[in-house]
């Protein structure tokens, strides 16, 4: 569905059908819970750090790679998807016979906790859908893994959860990106390596880590900040464009920019906390069935409660405020 489609007035919408107002609610309630991304400034930046690693993959030596860190709720694993769909457009329009040639322009893959290099390597070869034999060495594994990848001409290889590495002993820690590194040694393709708190764990710091660190640009998902002109000003952009997005017929866009201060408080500058307040709301008065009042306000956000993170957050805030009150 486009936006336009869901630019309809309440009163074109009540002339509707039953049946076609609900297949109407049930397509734009898709769409707000699976397909809004706000574009800040550093997605801009992830996007083109990807574009100029992308024009160096095919070179034997001196390729770069991506690191995304931030916080959790920053949005890290939305972005990493988002990229990959900006990969996958990428390749398809430098392969247009991609599917016929059996290429995998992208290939995502989720860290666990307390991993070795086997089960990283296995969990490659899984996801090309061939089997791993259990005897099968960390050499071999990484070979069949390496041979995968040339097959399938992929573009971008995304490691998520990438701070479990942090979780095994030393031995396995090492053994991982010892082997990860070998394999991105051999793909011609650009690896993002997706985490938190990367800049100061051993990933980018210890003697292996420092190789990860020197041949990456960092990129790094943070909280906005509205102790700047600016910073209010990109807070309010990002508010008004989840509100366009929303598509809701009785909300008109920057309604609640009255209210950015009261969002930022309850979600700390999380685009994440924001995302899941405004979507949680949106899909609410769609469910409800009364198009005339599909406006989002203060009393029916309150009525949304938040991550645990978000609660915590703002929890500690108010405690400063009231212990300096006290000491005032």
């Amino acid at each position: 569905m486009t936006l336009e489609t869901t630019q309809v007035t309440a009163a074109e919408y009540k002339s509707w059908s039953r049946t076609k107002r609900r297949a109407f609610d049930d397509e734009r309630s898709r769409r707000i819970a699976d397909s809004i991304v706000i574009i800040t400034p550093a997605l801009q930046q992830l996007s083109l750090a990807y574009r100029r690693a992308a024009r160096v993959a095919h070179r034997p030596v001196g390729r770069t790679g991506i690191i995304l860190d931030g916080e959790p709720t920053t949005g890290k694993t939305t972005a990493a998807i988002r990229l990959a769909g900006e990969a996958f457009r990428r390749h398809v329009d430098r392969h247009p016979t991609w599917k016929k040639d059996g290429h995998v322009p992208v290939v995502y893959l989720e860290i666990p906790p307390n991993c070795t290099g086997k089960t990283v390597m296995g969990r490659i070869i899984n996801f090309f859908g061939e089997p791993v034999v259990p005897r099968m060495t960390l050499e071999e594994r990484t070979t069949l893994a390496t041979d995968l990848f040339a097959k399938a001409h992929t573009s971008l290889v995304i490691f998520d959860e990438i701070q479990n590495l942090s979780q095994s002993n030393s031995t396995g820690r090492f053994e991982s990106a010892q082997a990860i590194k070998n394999l991105m040694n051999h793909v011609k393709a650009v690896p993002m390596y997706v985490g938190f708190d990367l800049e100061s764990s051993a990933f980018t710091n210890d003697e292996l880590g420092a190789q990860f660190a020197s041949r990456c640009a960092p990129v790094r998902l943070g909280k906005l900040d509205i102790t700047t002109p600016k910073g209010r000003q990109l807070w309010g952009g990002v508010i008004v464009k989840f509100e366009e997005q929303l598509g809701l017929m009785a909300h008109p866009p920057q309604t609640l920019l009255k209210e950015a201060m009261y969002l930022w408080n309850r979600t700390r500058g999380s685009i994440a906390a924001l995302s899941r307040l405004l979507t949680t709301a949106a899909l609410d008065l769609i469910e409800a069935g009364d198009p005339d009042a599909e406006l989002i306000t203060k009393d029916l956000l309150d009525t949304i409660p938040l991550d645990l993170t978000s609660k915590r957050l703002l929890s500690a805030a108010n405690r400063e405020t009231e212990e300096a009150s006290r000491a005032a």
